[in-house]
């Protein structure tokens, strides 16, 4: 019996942030991690209005919500290589440029094992703290500059083995084969292709074609599919046929 796994640490919480406007949702190639963090923390806070009036029960005060602010904070320990993304973003902060109209917007997307906070951010505080006797850190606070989607994560398809490249000769048989799982157990459909092009009737986990010839050479890659975790390609294997 495996062992329930209900509770995560914080480490399994990812920050990724993209530079852009409000109102145009960045792609995912634009995305950039935001590390070496420490401390991430999300929050809601709702304005609201004092409905109470004579007839109110019980003489109890009633509120309505009106406005909400979801924030961001998180701190993470300062380094020098790009890629944790704290240089970037600092300079944002402090001198933000004319693409997001002089104002420090940023998309931010925070991903837990259970769900998936994504949304545009105004950037209202950042910090470097530089003590003698420890290391150097920074942190970060931000508040929702649009609207902040809060939705499930959703399954994953996880290519376990790729297809690999094949030197045959003419006249034997071409095998490629793949194999994947899905983190929800759905049903998995393949389909092979040849040059981007699909391949007819190749659509199972493994690919062969009998008495191959010269034209069977070319780049070979499987598109895994699930319905509910979308579309996945595997690398690229190159089919080398010689002369036998």
């Amino acid at each position: 019996m495996t062992c329930e796994s209900g509770a995560f640490t914080g480490r399994d919480v990812v920050v990724y942030f993209a530079i852009g406007c409000p109102e145009v949702q960045p792609t995912l190639s634009q995305y950039k991690r935001l590390g070496m963090m420490r401390g991430k923390t999300t929050g809601v806070e709702w304005e609201t209005a004092d409905a109470t009036a004579d007839q109110s029960a019980a003489y109890t005060q009633e509120n309505l919500v009106t406005y909400k602010n979801v924030s961001f904070s998180g701190d993470g320990v300062s380094r020098k290589e790009a890629i944790y993304g704290q240089k970037e973003m600092k300079r944002h902060v402090y001198n933000p440029p004319g693409e997001t109209s002089n104002q420090p917007y940023v998309w931010l997307k925070i991903i837990s094992p259970f769900d998936i906070t994504e949304g545009p951010f105004l950037v209202t505080s950042w910090q470097d703290e530089s003590p003698h006797d420890d290391v150097a850190t920074w942190s970060i606070e931000a508040s929702s500059a649009g609207l902040v989607d809060v939705r499930d994560v959703g399954a994953v398809i996880n290519i376990t083995s790729q297809p690999q490249n094949r030197t045959i000769t003419t006249g034997s048989t071409l095998t490629l084969t793949t194999a994947a799982t899905v983190t929800d157990g759905s049903a998995l459909t393949y389909q092979w292709k040849k040059n981007g092009t699909d391949i007819s009737g190749a659509t199972s986990a493994t690919y062969t074609k009998a008495s191959a010839v010269a034209g069977d050479a070319g780049s070979y890659t499987c598109q895994v599919s699930s319905p509910t975790a979308g579309t996945v390609t595997t690398n690229p294997a190159t089919v080398v046929v010689n002369a036998s």
